[in-house]
């Protein structure tokens, strides 16, 4: 009897050391993780209207590519061109006058206990003068409602903030009005734009995450690469506009035009 206690205690002891090794292995595991999983990419609505920038004129190959394919406005545009840069644009009558970068970031959180995002960040990390090679446009129905979040990448310190329905214009700090908290496993879906009206900008999301008391900077980016933005040019070396019925034309040099 004696015998079958003290095994018995020793098992339940051993149960208990069991199980607390069990948890400090997976403490363990998470904290060699990131504390949450992100995926994020570029994410524009088909009804609006799109802009592609490339930095010079395009090469021969993409000119042909371009004009002897007969694209529709709801066919396919030249994302996959090299060095392109695209986004929504919104337009003050007839101009375009700023071309709005769209990105969705999926995030599930693995960490051990909740994470609390407590500021959402664009840091630019190249800056330099608007792209004017190119400019390619697809028109649209409507202008489409704006995002809940955005970013001034002309702002030194670009925080994520409340964009305002009625004009666009960007409000209070996103988080200041909302809280953002993930547990283990929780998935949450943030959908932001940025925009710049004075320059090319190659940038990336921070993260700044509160972990039960310990602060960290989570970087969102592209895949390994950053975020690309621009603004609009004076004027480009060359322009084009897909039409619903004639596909892609080319017009010549000089400011960027908006045409159905």
């Amino acid at each position: 009897m004696i015998a079958e206690f003290a095994n018995r205690i020793t098992s339940s002891d051993q149960a208990v050391r069991d199980d607390r090794a069990v948890e400090e292995a997976k403490r363990t595991s998470a904290q060699q993780k990131p504390p949450i999983s992100v995926n994020a990419y570029y994410y524009n609505r088909s009804e609006e209207a799109v802009a592609w920038v490339l930095p010079g004129p395009m090469t021969g190959d993409q000119r042909q590519q371009l004009l002897t394919r007969q694209r529709s406005a709801e066919g396919e545009g030249p994302e996959n061109f090299a060095d392109v840069v695209h986004g929504v644009a919104r337009f003050s009558g007839e101009t375009p006058y700023r071309l709005l970068t769209r990105i969705r970031i999926s995030a599930i959180g693995q960490w051990t206990g909740p994470v609390f995002v407590t500021q959402i960040r664009a840091r630019v990390r190249k800056r330099s003068e608007p792209m004017s090679g190119a400019f390619l446009f697809r028109g649209s129905q409507g202008d489409g409602s704006p995002l809940e979040i955005g970013f001034d990448l002309d702002e030194p310190d670009s925080v994520a903030r409340v964009i305002k329905p009625d004009d666009e214009t960007l409000g209070a700090a996103y988080v200041d009005r909302r809280s953002l908290t993930l547990s283990p496993g929780e998935p949450l879906t943030i959908d932001v734009q940025a925009h710049t009206t004075r320059s090319y900008c190659e940038w990336v999301i921070e993260l700044e995450l509160d972990l039960d008391g310990e602060k960290r900077t989570q970087v969102v980016d592209d895949h390994g690469r950053p975020f690309r933005s621009t603004g609009l040019a004076r004027r480009y070396q060359e322009r084009y506009y897909v039409h619903l019925l004639n596909g892609w034309t080319a017009e010549g040099a000089g400011p960027p035009v908006g045409k159905v």
